[in-house]
């Protein structure tokens, strides 16, 4: 047990602030999602549209604005930039419309119309809030920035193994809650606190990290028949509570943002508590170093 101890000590010395910005950014991005291009879907454009594609800035433009006022914009004032990929077109999924043609609309919302070079359709449509939120929510939540998002290979791999130390820490803990429960009462302030929060919500916690893994996983522990096995099997229950996405919950939209938002909460402050812990232990060891030397 005491290794143990020692293991889940150092653990949330590691792990507990990315504990407690994966809660925090989870709150964001459950009322402001990535902009993806399913919210719009494809939209035709003029007659530079179509399998032949856009070659010209001035197509792509006819192409945004035709679209910026069926969306009641005002396109008069936007501006037109070709580019590889941005933070909102660096997934893979925007590959087969590379180059993007992106229109600044200039409007106060700060709009922004992708459209694809290859197939003359708006693939995307962002805002300035929507864009600043995510910074907040999925950005950070993913870990996405661009520079690192452009390697999928090495992305896919760094969050894999975060999400999987992860659960192993959180595993420990509870293992640890669990032995210990019966010495509660030696706890004190936020340790009792932390320990408590562990414990009560463990469930919701180990659930919710081992779903987050399960999630991002792409062949690195299961093989893709295995994965969709898994996916048909009761490890998607697992799946499903991350989001909450089960069909009594979605049909009831405010019920399902108050469980999001209040276990998120629980979550962000057992978190916070592990990591006032973790630099508590931190600022000793120093101390006690300190005095050595």
């Amino acid at each position: 047990m005491g290794l143990l101890a020692a293991l889940h000590r150092w653990w949330g010395v590691a792990f507990c602030l990315l504990f407690a910005m994966w809660f925090a950014s989870g709150i964001v991005m459950h009322f402001v999602p990535f902009p993806a291009r399913s919210e719009i879907g494809r939209v035709g454009g003029s007659d530079a549209g179509g399998d032949r594609g856009i070659h010209s800035e001035q197509g792509a433009l006819r192409i945004a604005a035709a679209h910026a006022r069926s969306r009641g914009l005002d396109p008069s004032r936007a501006t037109v930039a070709l580019i590889g990929h941005d933070q909102w077109t660096v997934a893979g999924n925007f590959d087969s419309d590379r180059p993007l043609y992106r229109i600044a609309v200039n409007d106060a919302a700060g709009s922004e119309i992708y459209v694809s070079s290859a197939k003359g359709d708006v693939v995307l449509l962002t805002t300035r809030s929507m864009r600043l939120a995510n910074y907040f929510g999925s950005i950070a939540h993913w870990i996405y920035p661009t520079v690192l998002r452009r390697h999928g290979k090495a992305w896919s791999a760094l969050i894999w193994w975060l999400s999987l130390a992860a659960t192993i820490g959180a595993s420990i803990g509870v293992i640890i809650g669990i032995v210990r429960l019966s010495g509660t009462t030696a706890y004190r302030g936020l340790q009792r606190a932390h320990h408590t929060f562990g414990l009560i919500f463990a469930p919701f916690i180990l659930s919710w990290i081992f779903s987050g893994f399960l999630s991002v996983d792409d062949g690195w522990l299961f093989s893709p028949s295995q994965s969709r096995i898994i996916s048909a099997g009761p490890v998607d229950l697992f799946r499903k509570l991350h989001t909450f996405d089960f069909a009594p919950l979605t049909s009831h939209p405010r019920l399902r943002s108050s469980l999001v938002v209040g276990l998120c909460l629980c979550g962000l402050a057992f978190s916070l508590t592990g990591v006032v812990l973790a630099w508590r232990r931190l600022r000793l060891g120093a101390g006690r170093r300190k005095n050595v030397v």
